[in-house]
């Protein structure tokens, strides 16, 4: 019986350090108000595309507190479609 071929390694594309922004709504779960996270973006999508920002999954990105912050992001190359996700919280870049 033929084994499975083992699973490529995830394939980096670029890096970038970026300010990310979380985007949340307000719910109701048992009576109780919870704020849910939908997702995070970042300034710089494509240009010949109808949005300007750029999102992420909040699975891929780690805990954090407050609205913003400054992430280590990278593009990973993937099948059926590439997808960006935070690495680690860095500083703010110097201006």
């Amino acid at each position: 019986m033929p084994h499975a071929p083992p699973p490529k390694p995830e394939r980096i594309h670029r890096q970038a350090v970026e300010k990310l922004t979380r985007h949340t709504f307000n719910d109701v779960i048992d009576g109780k108000k919870v704020r849910r996270t939908l997702h995070f973006t970042f300034p710089g999508g494509r240009k010949n595309r109808r949005s300007s920002v750029t999102f992420l999954n909040p699975e891929h990105v780690p805990p954090f507190d407050g609205d913003e912050a400054w992430f280590l992001v990278e593009l990973v190359i993937a099948k059926p479609w590439s997808y960006w996700r935070a690495v680690r919280q860095v500083e703010p870049p110097r201006a």
